[in-house]
């Protein structure tokens, strides 16, 4: 531990904002809208984060949204399904200022920046649950890139699931159009305006200015910041922060190589995004066997959370579950790069499609959350665990990366992503599942598929399962007959698209020590904080509608700390030269 001048400084602002994903990004709006002067660090050269890769859901509680569209919602309602779900396992006051003050974090934004939402006829998680209810996830409106000039090019782009030959954007109505363009002349007007749009669009970008989901809403976010001068340092990461007498005051930041004092008059927030890019930091917080695959940013490997260690925070330990979980398969391809895909809706739930392991044996409703899944690997030892389905049903909906109505699937067989059998047994013998545990569970899935009921683990059983089904498939709109070869098969890995242990904060963001008291001067946001659900995975939005709630909270909290008025004049304490270090 070093001990350092704090006359030295290379630059002073109000507050030093870590990281350019959703968190920071409000964090850095609520401040500058507060009178502070906000700057923002990007350790990569673009913004966005892993937020920007999402699906862009925001799950909140009784929201303007959520009453202007009809849905009937309460406190009362959404605490007792936080019992049902979370429990104990998260602090009551964080959980409560969840539910309280998301509302009031997303009507800021939306009066305040060019956030545009939606509140979505979406379920839950776990409808069936006490307090359950559709109507909490909200998303963000489609954005035209165009509006951000120059800026577009610092814009993270979303993953190559999420937009399609070569960067134009789809979301689920697209997909639905695309899925029935040669069936419906509809569709095909839909699909033939996506493709002109994205063939102009070509002409003069680097790639599709139709934004939908996560990319969407951070470019709204981005859109806001340049609006409003807010000062972002890409390629920048603070390295070390600077405490003086137990308060952070500021941070040591390396920008394109040059080390940098920067001090921060009011506060210093992290949310740099969890560390689903640090091997070493999954083994030592993250389920046994530790899980390998990600859809987060490889960038994220927690620095952020080390810093805050650094000074004196700490990891919470009460949740078993450290990551948002999903089921995983990889393409490799012939020079070697490895695509990933996360098998959130398109296939799992469908009917005609089960998951065994090993033995051959269903292990879990394949229908459940992606989250609900990926528990039921671990719980049962499946790892990995195969996605069986036949013909018919891979040409219906497609499995995995390869789309619905794919011509050709050899090149997916010879790439080692795609096995398929004419029989069960020889499918059974390629991916190494015992034979006759295969043929039992397809012929008793088979069963289930006429009665409509799954009596070994209620696939289509619940709200949500049913909306993530086929809703033209009946009895249930989950389960379908597996009856006619060729078989086929992907293997599931377990995944997540991020980490959800972090540091322990009080309600407003304040960075907590060992004693459970504030550390002044730290705060944490996003990923880089505990998750106020503690791991689980209760509905849509449950990573974004915190890192907007908490991000707005903790720049309000610093917005109103420190100050004392002079003549009509916002007076900030200057930081006494004693006791200072590097932490």
């Amino acid at each position: 531990m070093s001990t350092a001048a704090t006359e030295n400084w290379d630059r002073e602002v109000d507050v030093i904002i870590m990281g350019a994903g959703a968190a920071g990004m409000t964090a850095a709006i609520v401040s500058k809208n507060e009178g502070l002067v906000p700057l923002v660090l990007e350790k990569t050269d673009q913004v966005g984060g892993t937020s920007a890769w999402s699906v862009g859901m925001m799950w909140f509680v009784d929201s303007a949204p959520m009453q202007a569209a009809g849905f009937k919602d309460s406190f009362d309602k959404a605490r007792k399904y936080f019992a049902g779900t979370v429990g104990t396992s998260v602090d009551a006051s964080l959980q409560e200022a969840y539910i309280r003050e998301g509302r009031e974090a997303l009507n800021y934004m939306l009066r305040n920046s060019e956030l545009e939402v939606v509140a979505v006829d979406y379920p839950d998680y776990h409808p069936e649950l006490e307090g359950g209810m559709f109507g909490r996830a909200h998303a963000p409106l489609e954005f035209d890139a165009r509006k951000l000039g120059p800026h577009f090019k610092t814009l993270r782009a979303p993953l190559p699931a999420f937009a399609p030959f070569g960067g134009m954007m789809l979301d689920l109505v697209d997909l639905l159009h695309f899925l029935s363009f040669t069936k419906s002349a509809r569709s095909f007007v839909h699909v033939m305006k996506r493709f002109l749009r994205y063939g102009v669009d070509r002409l003069s970008y680097h790639r599709g200015t139709r934004l939908v989901g996560g990319n969407a809403l951070i470019a709204r976010l981005y859109k806001t910041i340049l609006d409003r001068q807010i000062e972002i340092w890409l390629r920048s990461s603070a390295t070390r922060l600077i405490v003086d007498d137990g308060t952070v005051i500021g941070a040591e930041v390396v920008r394109d190589s040059r080390t940098i004092r920067v001090r921060a008059r009011r506060g210093v927030v992290i949310a740099t995004g969890g560390y689903p890019g640090s091997r070493e930091m999954r083994q030592e917080n993250s389920r046994k066997p530790t899980v390998e695959l990600t859809l987060g940013l490889p960038d994220n490997v927690g620095e952020g959370i080390r810093l805050g260690v650094s000074a004196g925070g700490r990891l919470d330990h009460n949740a078993e579950d450290t990551g948002f979980y999903v089921p995983t398969s990889v393409l490799s391809s012939e020079t070697g790069d490895k695509v990933l895909w996360g098998h959130f809706m398109l296939d799992r739930p469908k009917p005609g499609f089960i998951a065994v392991g090993k033995d051959g044996n269903r292990f879990t409703n394949e229908a459940a959350s992606y989250h609900a899944f990926t528990l039921g690997m671990f719980d049962a030892g499946a790892i990995p665990a195969y996605l069986i389905a036949d013909a018919a049903a891979v040409k219906k909906y497609g499995i995995g990366v390869i789309l619905p109505g794919s011509l050709s699937l050899r090149r997916y067989e010879k790439a080692g992503y795609l096995f398929s059998g004419r029989t069960l047994a020889e499918l059974a013998g390629k991916i190494g599942v015992d034979p006759s545990g295969l043929e039992r569970s397809v012929a008793r899935n088979n069963q289930f598929a006429v009665t409509g009921v799954d009596a070994d683990f209620g696939k289509g059983s619940s709200a949500y399962n049913i909306y993530k089904g086929d809703p033209t498939h009946s009895p249930n709109p989950c389960l379908g007959p597996i009856e006619r070869g060729p078989f086929y098969a992907v293997k599931l890995m377990p995944g997540d698209f991020g980490t959800s242990r972090g540091l322990v904060t009080g309600s407003r963001g304040e960075v907590l020590d060992h004693e459970n008291r504030p550390i002044s001067g730290l705060y944490a946001c996003g990923n880089d904080m505990n998750s106020p659900v503690g791991g689980h995975y209760i509905g849509a939005g449950i990573t974004l509608g915190p890192a907007l709630t908490f991000g707005y909270l903790t720049a309000m909290a610093i917005a109103g700390s420190g100050q004392t008025k002079v003549g009509g004049e916002v007076s900030v304490p200057s930081s006494s030269p004693s006791k200072v270090h590097i932490a």
